[in-house]
């Protein structure tokens, strides 16, 4: 709960050094500022799962007596135990004599379950404890053996799948119990389970979910979601595809890209095997046949590795086969000069495969033999033996990326890490193999960019090597259309160390303003794009002993940053008065649509604070644009408003031939045909300028322009009659500007209009003033007209 004096002293010393700590969590793309505290450490609030904390620690590393600190992970967890078994429950176990298998969250690997002839059990902390779960058997028959034979299983977010038999199970989180229904999940038939091996949490797709399950059988392919809910009508699993009789699945497994699967068919009547792969988000499937594997037998596993190409690899019982970029290079995993692994193994057949996103490769074989290669390479090391040929062993990746080796015994399970880098050092001792570079290093590490209209991101790599190497980096991508790339080398060499930097600037160059004919297309690109390039960073060259980055490959979202706004700015720095009022009459002779007047009951919370304006200022909204919180430019685009109650008593203070328009621009009363609302009908999807030269007529150039943007000479002017509130929404209409759908709302407020009962005492003052100053005219000349008249007369 407290550091010790000691430790609070040298963290206090590395504060005024100029240190300071970053956390990353792991579970989603966020960072916490940590603060230095006066009791002597760092401080900070985490969000996220309470139940399991995954974080980086990052420094500005500062010397102090020679060390300083280095970046650090570190997991918390808060699991809860399975709720107590009673005597109904029953165990599940694989048949007897099979080897271990294990499976865990591709997002959430801390989570785990491993099934043993002996049982299954699950862990919520990576293993540091575990313990059986078992089913109720409800209304299932209970099996004559005293426990379920299971042969695969997935974990979900609120429960497992089991595979027993040839149908598929379903055991809840919350109560134990063991079910079945053909319309939640296939009863019949299946041949294999597969989970998904790659977190997609970070994938950017709007109001889509990936697949996390695939179960298959002879000729059918079903999908499913993260979590299951029995307890609705609706389906879990959907069939994606249907083949012929003549067409065998024999494997099934996520793609390379997050948003792709694939199936491994073999056609009967040539005993040929090929490649189905579906992009999920696009609907389509591709086609391709296999190099050489008509001489290979099942039955078949395959993995597709994370990358920007297509990459996959493919075994059977003795054979290892691989494919690199996009079936551009197919090559046989070899140990020696022998394709066959399972001699090398004294016979033993593959157990199962574990990679890490290094991009290290672990084969384990049944009698526990290991073999190493960094993928990529197409030659196995054998590492040293840790186990006996008879122990059950499995091989599990946690959510460190360590490697942890689980082992059956008799008195329980015995979990160890296994220290892979020194076993790799052990068995290339002696060998002739070197890194072909000393370092290499990018600043590429987030899991997805996002990139607006007329946006650009910039990143560098740099790689170190020996003079003469010839070392380089490459960029791999998919969907070279949506993304423009331009590069930059800087090589240097100094005393036989040659260091090469490379810097890339990736943006997107469509004209959107030359898409408009198609309004289906740029509506696409302003609001639901889904064009999402994956990036990979790799050196040319790759050997055993090269430590690559973890996150080396990143996903480019081409489309709305999902907490992008805009904001208009007060033009005063006054404090908002809230609930000043709560509603005000609008009258109807100033209504578009209506003559009565109108109650309207302000929204204070969806309004905001209202802009007060002088009625005889012009005004024109100032834009902002924002990510969240965070202030990212001035709006400088074309932009719209109108009036949300239908006023009609405000006016443009210039008109279309003013600003120098070659032809009529567009209005709201050109707009607004067909009864189309406001907020639909005029966008960017349909924005035309006017200063482009189309051919069209010139049209009556002398009606208001009603398109403003911050440097141009248009202003909103209000009326002069009556002190009113007006509330506008303003959306941009630029096609060039953003992917977002950027709208906003504001009120204004004008004032400075004197009210008529105010001017009426003026009016009865100068009333009375008037009356008086004629009735002193009159009378002047009256009793001028008398006194001329008595000197006229004579006297007598």
């Amino acid at each position: 709960m407290m550091p010790s004096v000691y430790f609070r002293y040298l963290t206090k010393c590395l504060f005024i050094g100029g240190e300071f700590a970053v956390i990353e969590l792991s579970s989603f793309p966020q960072t916490s500022q940590s603060y230095f505290t006066n009791q002597g450490f760092w401080e900070a609030r985490l969000l996220g799962v309470h139940e399991y904390h995954h974080f980086h620690i990052t420094s500005q590393s500062v010397s102090f007596h020679g060390r300083s600190v280095a970046s650090s992970q570190h997991v918390f967890f808060r699991t809860f135990p399975e709720k107590p078994h009673d005597d109904k429950n029953v165990s599940l176990c694989l048949p007897t004599g099979s080897q271990m298998s294990i499976v865990w969250g591709a997002c959430t690997p801390h989570r785990a379950l491993l099934l043993s002839d002996k049982g299954t059990f699950i862990t919520k902390n990576a293993f540091l404890t575990y313990e059986e779960i078992k089913v109720d058997p409800g209304e299932l028959l209970m099996p004559a053996e005293g426990y379920y034979v299971v042969f695969d299983a997935v974990l979900l977010e609120n429960g497992s799948i089991f595979r027993i038999g040839d149908a598929l199970f379903w055991r809840d989180n919350e109560d134990g119990k063991l079910r079945k229904n053909p319309i939640k999940l296939p009863g019949e038939g299946v041949k294999g389970l597969s989970f998904r091996t790659q977190c997609a949490d970070y994938y950017p797709l709007l109001g889509f979910e990936l697949a996390t399950v695939l179960a298959w059988t002879d000729h059918e392919l079903y999908k499913g979601g993260k979590a299951l809910d029995w307890k609705t009508n609706s389906n879990y699993m959907s069939n994606i595809l249907s083949l012929p009789k003549t067409t065998k699945i024999l494997t099934a497994a996520f793609g390379s890209h997050p948003a792709s699967f694939g199936a491994l068919v073999m056609y009967t009547d040539s005993v040929q095997l090929s490649l189905l792969t579906c992009y999920e988000t696009e609907g389509i499937w591709k086609t391709r046949t296999l190099l050489s594997t008509n001489v290979l037998q099942g039955p078949f596993q395959m993995l597709f590795v994370n990358a920007a190409l297509e990459t996959l690899l493919v075994w059977n019982k003795d054979t290892m086969l691989y494919s690199l970029h996009n079936d551009s290079e197919w090559r046989y995993l070899r140990i020696m000069d022998s394709s066959n692994i399972s001699q090398e193994a004294s016979g033993s057949h593959i157990h199962h495969v574990v990679m890490d996103r290094s991009r290290n490769m672990l084969v384990k074989m049944e009698n526990n033999v290991l073999f190493f290669c960094k993928f990529g390479m197409n030659k196995l090391f054998r590492l040293p033996t840790w186990n006996d040929p008879g122990h059950s062993v499995v091989l599990y990746l946690n959510q460190k990326e360590q490697i942890i080796m689980l082992t059956m015994l008799d008195g329980g399970l015995h979990v160890q890490k296994y220290p892979l880098q020194m076993e790799i050092r052990s068995a290339m001792q002696g060998e002739v193999h070197s890194c072909p570079f000393i370092g290499f290093t990018h600043n590429m590490n987030r899991p997805v960019y996002y990139i607006d209209k007329e946006e650009a991101i910039e990143f560098w790599v740099q790689i170190v090597y020996h003079e003469g190497k010839n070392i380089n980096v490459t960029l791999s991508r998919n969907k070279d259309h949506v993304l423009q790339i331009t590069e930059r080398t800087h090589f240097e060499s100094v005393r036989h160390l040659d260091t090469t930097n490379k810097t890339f600037t990736i943006y997107q160059d469509a004209d959107y303003r030359d898409m408009t004919n198609n309004s289906d297309l740029i509506i696409k690109k302003s609001r639901n794009s889904s064009d999402i390039v994956t990036m990979e960073l790799l050196p040319t060259h790759i050997d055993y002993s090269c430590n690559l980055p973890k996150n080396q490959i990143s996903h480019f979202f081409v489309g709305c940053p999902p907490n992008r706004h805009i904001r208009v700015i007060k033009p005063q720095r006054i404090p908002c008065k809230m609930h000043i009022f709560d509603s005000y009459t609008i009258p109807g002779f100033v209504l578009r649509n209506s003559s009565k007047d109108l109650t309207v009951f302000y929204d204070w919370k969806s309004f905001g604070c209202v802009l007060r304006i002088h009625y005889k200022d012009e005004f024109r909204p100032d834009i902002e644009l924002y990510d969240g919180e965070t202030f990212v430019r001035s709006v400088d685009a074309n932009f719209i408003v109108w009036e949300n109650f239908n006023r009609k008593d405000y006016y443009f203070n210039a008109t279309m031939h003013q600003v120098a328009c070659l032809h009529e621009a567009q209005t709201w009363t050109s707009m607004l045909v067909d009864e189309k609302h406001p907020e639909e009908a005029w966008g960017p999807h349909n924005y035309r300028s006017c200063f482009v030269d189309d051919s069209e007529k010139l049209g009556n150039l002398d009606q208001p322009y009603e398109i403003m943007n911050r440097s141009s000479m248009n202003f909103l002017t209000f009326s002069r009659e009556n002190s009113a509130i007006y509330v506008f929404y303003v959306k941009i209409v630029d096609p060039n500007y953003s992917f977002c759908d950027l709208r906003a709302v504001f009120a204004v407020q004008t004032y400075g209009i004197p009210d008529v009962d105010q001017l009426l005492p003026l009016y009865m003052l100068l009333s009375q003033c008037v009356i008086t100053l004629i009735i002193l005219c009159i009378s002047f000349y009256g009793y001028t007209f008398i006194y001329r008249d008595m000197l006229q007369k004579k006297c007598v």
